[in-house]
């Protein structure tokens, strides 16, 4: 039989290669140590995946639905028609906001003002249908709907605390809250959207709030502790078109 191949290497080209190798191969007690990060890595991994899974289980179970409402699953802001001023500033707004979200530093929270059909439910919606596409959980719901699981909470029979279903909407990536002007504003009901809203500031969640009201308005019933905590974050956009259900 022949030489191994690398007795018959000479030594000056075996110490070339080794000098311009960078550095020598794992010994063994390296490998180990790399193996066992590897192994921690993919269980805090494997962990996040399950944790992920089961707050979107928690939702849907909560909502009778996996985040935005039937009839806006297709919206997207590509999607979206343009035919008036100011617009395109608002969808750009929109992918500012969507491109940025979870960022540190990034404007956390979105106000859409403006007269119905307008589209603020379509480019809200764009951006939930987005954030579920790349992994993250959104929920799209009215202030009535919301306040009404939490009302629901209090029975004996319910299978959730109040103070369950409120840490569950704590907990999603995004909440729109639609129609918020139209929720009841009897003293508890009203406290409910306050204390979902405080919670998700709390934890630095963003919330997107979709009125009929004008800006100052919306601002005034929401209450001054509440707005201040969105306001430090946000963008506002102002739909001043004309309703794309009349003028079509």
């Amino acid at each position: 039989m022949g030489k191994p191949v690398l007795t018959q290497v000479p030594n000056r080209l075996l110490e070339r290669v080794r000098a311009n190798a960078g550095r020598a191969a794992y010994q063994p007690e390296e490998f180990k140590q790399f193996q066992q990060r590897e192994s921690l890595a993919d269980f805090h991994r494997q962990q996040a995946a399950i944790a992920k899974e089961r707050a979107d289980r928690q939702i849907r179970q909560l909502m009778d639905r996996s985040g935005v409402q039937d009839i806006y699953l297709t919206s997207t802001l590509e999607n979206y028609v343009v035919q008036h001023v100011g617009q395109q500033a608002a969808i750009d707004m929109c992918r500012r906001y969507l491109a940025d979200f979870g960022q540190f530093g990034a404007k956390r929270n979105m106000v859409f003002c403006g007269t119905t059909g307008t589209g603020k439910n379509h480019m809200a919606s764009a951006i939930c249908n987005a954030l579920i596409a790349s992994g993250k959980s959104a929920v799209v719901a009215t202030a009535l709907e919301l306040q009404m699981k939490v009302r629901a909470a209090r029975r004996h029979d319910s299978p959730v605390t109040e103070d369950q279903v409120i840490s569950n909407l704590a907990k999603v990536d995004l909440l729109v809250m639609d129609e918020i002007e139209l929720g009841s504003t009897q003293d508890y009901d009203g406290k409910i959207i306050n204390t979902v809203i405080d919670h998700r500031v709390t934890k630095g969640k963003g919330v997107v709030l979709l009125s009929n009201m004008e800006p100052d308005s919306l601002m005034q019933f929401l209450g001054e502790r509440i707005t201040d905590r969105i306001i430090q974050s946000f963008y506002l956009v102002e739909c001043k078109w004309p309703s794309y259900r009349t003028s079509r």
